[in-house]
């Protein structure tokens, strides 16, 4: 019996607290929404998931210039139905990009295409696009056998 004329005694000075304030909507909602986020993130589980991967490439990806590493980036950012569909383990969305790029020549050859003008934009010179039946330039960073490398190394580590 204590316990409820103890909450009677806070209730009653809430309630006397309140009349004297002035309704506002902001103030409302935040009565509204008080305890929605107890004990969880206020970061949706994507966007977890998103910089858990992006900290788990920086860690892992061998790509001193960075072009590589934001492009993977962007493309798990850009594919939420992969992401969603590994939404307990999000490694397994990774895992499962790196393997379909590397199975694919067609989409590693986009990926170091969309790279090369990635590193072009970051550094503002001119992209050292591959064109296919001429050797590929000594100084491009960006080659398919060299991305290709450097994504197989990345799936072995993860």
């Amino acid at each position: 019996m204590k316990s409820n004329k103890k909450d009677d005694t806070t209730g009653s000075v809430e309630n006397e607290i309140l009349k004297e304030r002035k309704f506002s909507l902001s103030e409302a909602i935040g009565r509204a929404g008080a305890g929605n986020l107890k004990g969880a993130s206020p970061i949706p589980l994507t966007r977890q998931a998103l910089m858990d991967l992006q900290t788990l490439i920086d860690v892992h990806l061998e790509d001193p210039d960075g072009s590589l590493n934001a492009t993977l980036s962007q493309r798990l950012s850009q594919n939420l139905p992969l992401l969603d569909k590994h939404r307990e383990h999000p490694v397994g969305a990774l895992k499962e990009m790196l393997q379909s790029l590397l199975d694919s020549q067609s989409a590693l050859n986009t990926l170091v295409r969309d790279t090369d003008a990635r590193w072009g934009r970051d550094y503002q010179e001119r992209p050292r696009f591959n064109i296919p039946g001429k050797p590929d330039a000594p100084d491009d960073p960006y080659t398919p056998a060299g991305v290709r490398i450097v994504l197989e190394n990345l799936l072995s580590r993860i």
